[in-house]
């Protein structure tokens, strides 16, 4: 009696500390799944096509808040200010197109090892990214022809500005969107 009176508090030991291993082991997968989830991301976000996409969406939005500055609580607009300043837009959001292509390129190979979750998830920011792309290509076209004008109206040309400068906000909400996911991937995992 007392053989079994020492077995079972032994059986309720070592089954312990199977579980606590087995959710030890569990928890060093995912960290390591989250880890390498972040240097993926890392490795995207740091991606030199990346960081010059980045650097000329900045550019650009420095130049629209400095166009709306000069347009806002004012009826006359300094034409040429204003015309330098989309001009500058323009080139910057060129630029930044240029760059995100070559990006997706060298991102091809990384996109096609990710998961199919992921894959998709990717492929639904790309859509939206691939909108608020056009959305801002068709406002600096409208607002590039506002500055032509030989009077340009400065409600119009903070109301195009405005727009471009929301779109670039979402971009970036996005990209922080993308990020908090990759971090969270892992909790996800353990739910299923």
């Amino acid at each position: 009696m007392k053989k079994l009176f020492y077995v079972m508090p032994l059986a309720t030991i070592a089954a312990t500390i199977l579980l606590a291993s087995a959710v030890a082991a569990t928890s060093q997968q995912d960290k390591d799944k989250m880890s390498q989830g972040m240097m993926d991301m890392s490795a995207m976000m740091n991606e030199p096509h990346h960081q010059l996409a980045m650097a000329y969406k900045e550019n650009m939005v420095n130049f629209a808040k400095a166009l709306r500055q000069a347009t806002t609580d004012t009826n006359t607009v300094n034409a040429p200010f204003a015309r330098d300043a989309v001009a500058e837009m323009k080139r910057s959001f060129d630029q930044m197109q240029e760059h995100q292509q070559d990006h997706m390129k060298t991102m091809d190979d990384k996109m096609k090892a990710m998961d199919e979750k992921m894959k998709t998830n990717m492929a639904g920011m790309m859509k939206q990214m691939e909108a608020q792309t056009g959305a801002i290509k068709e406002d600096l076209a409208a607002l590039d022809k506002e500055v032509q004008t030989s009077a340009p109206d400065s409600k119009r040309i903070s109301s195009y500005v405005d727009d471009i400068l929301k779109n670039c906000d979402s971009m970036s909400k996005m990209r922080g969107d993308m990020m908090q996911h990759k971090m969270d991937e892992p909790k996800d995992h353990k739910m299923n």
